[in-house]
């Protein structure tokens, strides 16, 4: 009988209605990014990082759609897991990365997406080392990146839902003040947090 009832629960939360034809939503996350090590050379603890994504709908075929979004990721510091005092302490990135959202059941309770979009990265070496002197060879670097990824959105009221999301953030080199051997950088992000609807 506790089984049925919670399949019972279960189907009425994935078929209902959730909230009105919002055509705009904006996400604001917390979470994690691991990135590339650069071999022997550099080895990397996780950061703390922060999303904010605005997206708008375009299309829609029954409960999918297709809309644009616009996610701004950042991590303020990766911190270097090393004993050696010259090198650098951490590092910053950034990443502006417009693409396309595909969403399915949405206006649904429950509903999930796949993105992907191509943009702009952004690294910022410390300019301090490990040992607190100063880091003389500091470098900053700008390129190319690409992400993908997708998660799942609960609706909590007609307004307001609760986001879970994985992406992939797919970069050029970051350039050192050291010699680095990392052509391309993955930067996978695992990251939680609110959605509003408008």
């Amino acid at each position: 009988m506790r089984v049925m009832t919670v399949m019972a629960m279960a189907a009425a939360l994935w078929s209902a209605p959730a909230y009105a034809d919002s055509k705009y939503d904006a996400g604001l996350l917390l979470g994690s990014t691991q990135a590339t090590d650069e071999g022997a050379a550099l080895q990397f603890k996780r950061a703390t990082t922060y999303q904010a994504t605005f997206h708008v709908r375009l299309w829609a075929a029954g409960s999918t759609t297709v809309g644009v979004e616009m996610p701004f990721i950042a991590s303020p510091a990766f911190s270097v897991d090393s004993q050696v005092g010259t090198l650098p302490k951490e590092y910053a990135s950034l990443y502006l990365t417009p693409g396309l959202r595909v969403t399915f059941w949405d206006g649904r309770s429950l509903s999930v997406f796949v993105a992907g979009g191509a943009g702009y990265a952004r690294y910022s070496e410390s300019k301090t080392r490990l040992d607190g002197s100063a880091n003389p060879r500091q470098r900053d670097t700008n390129t190319g990146a690409v992400q993908y990824g997708g998660g799942v959105d609960v609706t909590a009221l007609s307004w307001l839902g609760f986001r879970g999301e994985v992406r992939d953030v797919f970069t050029g080199a970051r350039n050192f003040s050291i010699p680095t051997p990392a052509p391309r950088v993955h930067n996978v992000v695992v990251s939680a947090g609110l959605v509003i609807r408008f």
